[in-house]
């Protein structure tokens, strides 16, 4: 016999577990379901970091990132800790001066600098004529302790988290969604569908295509006193060139922050191949070994190499995020590799929209 549930919630990273809380706590009954363990390290959630950053040359994330920082207040007055180290953000690059000009325009606070006041405030190697955009307002935000408080206020708040528990397939009826599920059949009045770079083979399985090429990026850990002081840093002026070093893509930026207790994390942003999400999880060595490189000829006082790991970003072809209502099916794909700053607000996107779906 089938399990009846209000909504379902499949995929229990940051988005999903975003999503239900908000809906936990708006009265609905939730089922969250998620493939894997809570914490696993195979998706797009995991870590012990990641940047918060108001500092985007479309005014829209600006005004999104700002929503989503009043939830991050929200979420840490909940759960009576500090989920984002109010370190700042440090840009350099000429792209850098476009993030300034969407920054002013909605009202944000920032610094322009010189290589010499660069230098001045942290240690870092910057070539003459090199000019830095500092924000105030962003840090680095605490990912795993920030999904581990999001599953926390949703179960709190009423909602079931079931993991392991695979979601084969998604058959849409007139009132309600079937799903095929590990635990048996589930019939629910809607669905919310935040399974990453897995949501487009269950959503072919309703008819639904989601647009998304999944990627696998690298990130390494290097030794680094003082890192957890540093405000994080987005570098758009010393990115690969095509084919150097071995390198297949030459990506957008490079990016670099503390992990606390684990030195400063450093990745190459869209510098990862195309994947399987079901293919193993290999930091790729050219990467690995190109970025560690990146950190000792910009930061100074860099030690030893403490390992690489992956992660998966889910790619729009514009990196825009999917927040879409297909009947009693809600999609979420936000990420592109940059959506975990924006949880809280996609969480409530998606409980509004699931909400009209389970009328």
């Amino acid at each position: 016999m089938a399990r009846d549930a209000d909504v379902v919630v499949v995929g229990a990273g940051v988005a999903g577990a975003a999503t239900a809380r908000a809906l936990a706590a708006a009265g609905r009954g939730v089922l969250l379901l998620d493939r894997f363990e809570p914490g696993h390290r195979r998706g797009s959630s995991h870590g012990g970091s990641r940047i918060f950053r108001l500092n985007y040359p479309d005014e829209r994330y600006v005004r999104m990132a700002l929503s989503a920082l009043e939830g991050w207040r929200e979420l840490e007055a909940e759960c009576g800790e500090r989920l984002i180290l109010p370190t700042g953000v440090l840009d350099l690059g000429p792209s850098a001066m476009e993030n300034g000009r969407a920054l002013a325009a909605c009202g944000v606070a920032y610094e322009e600098l010189d290589a010499r006041e660069i230098a001045r405030r942290w240690p870092l190697r910057v070539e003459p004529g090199e000019t830095g955009l500092f924000q105030p307002s962003g840090g680095i935000t605490l990912a795993a302790r920030a999904c581990a408080a999001f599953l926390e206020g949703a179960v709190a708040a009423g909602a079931e988290l079931r993991a392991p528990a695979l979601v084969r397939s998604l058959e849409p009826g007139r009132n309600t969604v079937r799903l095929d599920t590990t635990l048996g059949p589930v019939v629910a009045r809607a669905v919310v569908v935040t399974a990453g770079s897995w949501a487009p083979t269950l959503l072919a399985t309703a008819g639904i295509e989601l647009a998304v090429v999944p990627t696998r990026e690298t990130v390494c850990h290097v030794a680094l006193p003082g890192a957890e002081e540093l405000p994080p840093l987005i570098d758009y002026g010393r990115t690969p060139k095509p084919g150097e070093a071995g390198l297949r893509r030459s990506g957008q930026a490079v990016f670099s922050l503390a992990t606390p207790g684990l030195g400063l994390k450093v990745g190459l942003h869209h510098g990862g191949p195309i994947t399987d999400p079901d293919d193993d999880p290999q930091p790729d060595a050219a990467i690995a070994a190109w970025i560690a490189a990146w950190a000792r000829g910009r930061y100074l006082g860099v030690g030893d190499d403490l390992g690489a790991e992956t992660c998966l970003y889910t790619n729009t072809a514009d990196q825009r995020f999917v927040l879409e209502r297909h009947g009693r099916i809600v999609v979420g794909s936000a990420c592109s590799g940059h959506g975990f700053k924006f949880a809280p607000l996609v969480g409530r996107t998606l409980a509004a929209l699931a909400t009209g779906a389970a009328r």
